[in-house]
């Protein structure tokens, strides 16, 4: 019933988009959103310098886009009630700016003057994605052919790293010559010390954070913990053993956050799910975490951090892990909690790493990175 269900989707949007690619293109930006970071970058840069092109932004209607919106751009949720909206103005409009895989571009045949850029929504790469995921090797030969029709749409792939370039090459089936240096925009905010200062106030404040240490866990999504949420990293000892010194944030997915009993105390708190990542890091002194895109962006403080990947070789084995994950790691990387307590308890010294790890990733991500972008915008809007 499901592959049924999808057919019948892109039959549709492939009739969508035969009906209004024959409307004439127009002067306008569409941008396809399931992660604010790099949008809002944009889209406030854009209103900085005065650059005020017609823009539609779609997104994810599970997303708070409250600080996204501007007086020159429109917002719509993209639901099954806009799919004409969106066909319309995703066939008819001069850039497109999509930050993850989005099946309605597949229904999309660009124009010689159209652009469309994939920006992402992450710095960097620990885990396989697109055609280095594991899972999708296995799926149907109609589901490939739809990746690949979206992938395909790609005239450019913004990047803040030669390193992060390669894995979109691999992942997109891309050359260099769509890969786009300008820098990653979300990062723009960690050169900003008056937006970094401000925000760690706020989280001192919001979560009584004065006097200790700060602790943050920060795992990824798992598609099990849909089935079976629970909490691997051991909260009840970390207690026993740091309390005194340190105090645990966890930020969870929100599937898991809405699922496991939750009482916060003087030791742990829960984040709630509105609250930005971004926002958090100015206070954290040791991040915990696993095979998610915060280690690329946490280097900008140049602080510990802690890989706890207790269930390393099952994830490689059904999603993909980077190529040497292990061996690329700038913290430490431990599979037991009582492991995480003695690093924190007894650190070693992982600076130098840290500082080429975020060298490497961070390469064009100078925080211009999103007055680049907006620079590139004008030009390919302008493009006969």
């Amino acid at each position: 019933m499901k592959n049924v269900a999808i057919k019948l989707y892109m039959t549709a949007i492939q009739v969508l988009g035969f009906v209004f690619r024959r409307f004439p293109m127009q002067q306008k930006v569409v941008m396809l959103v399931s992660f604010p970071e790099n949008p809002t970058a944009i889209l406030r840069e854009m209103d900085k310098m005065h650059y005020l092109p017609e823009t539609i932004v779609f997104y994810d209607p599970r997303l708070n886009v409250d600080g996204m919106a501007r007086n020159f751009m429109r917002s719509l949720p993209k639901t099954n009630g806009n799919l004409m909206r969106l066909m319309f103005h995703l066939s008819t409009a001069k850039v497109v700016v999509t930050d993850n895989y989005f099946a309605e571009l597949a229904g999309v045949k660009w124009r010689d003057s159209a652009t469309c850029v994939q920006i992402w929504h992450a710095n960097g790469a620990l885990k396989k994605f697109g055609w280095e995921d594991k899972a999708a090797q296995a799926r149907s030969d109609a589901d490939k052919a739809r990746f690949q029709a979206v992938y395909q749409t790609f005239s450019k792939v913004l990047v803040g790293s030669d390193e992060m370039g390669e894995i979109f090459k691999r992942a997109f089936l891309l050359d260099d010559s769509r890969l786009l240096k300008l820098g990653v925009p979300r990062t723009d905010y960690y050169f900003d010390e008056a937006a970094l200062q401000q925000n760690k106030q706020n989280s001192v404040k919001k979560y009584r954070l004065d006097g200790k240490k700060v602790i943050l866990y920060a795992p990824t999504f798992r598609d099990e913990a849909l089935d079976d949420t629970k909490l691997h990293l051991d909260v009840a000892l970390m207690k026993e053993k740091l309390s005194a010194d340190y105090k645990l944030l966890l930020k969870l997915h929100p599937s898991m956050l809405a699922d496991l009993p939750k009482q916060d105390d003087d030791f742990c708190v829960f984040v709630d799910k509105e609250m930005e990542i971004e926002k958090l890091l100015p206070v954290v002194d040791i991040l915990i975490t696993d095979y998610s895109s915060i280690p690329f962006e946490f280097a900008f403080f140049e602080k510990p951090m802690i890989f706890f990947a207790y269930d390393k070789d099952a994830y490689d084995a059904s999603r993909g892990l980077a190529d040497g994950y292990a061996n690329g790691l700038p913290g430490k990387l431990c599979t037991m909690t009582g492991e995480v307590i003695r690093e924190i308890e007894n650190p070693e010294d992982y600076t130098a790493q840290i500082r080429d790890f975020g060298a490497r990733w961070n390469k064009y991500s100078d925080g211009s990175s999103s007055q680049r972008f907006v620079d590139f915008l004008k030009v390919e809007m302008e493009r006969e």
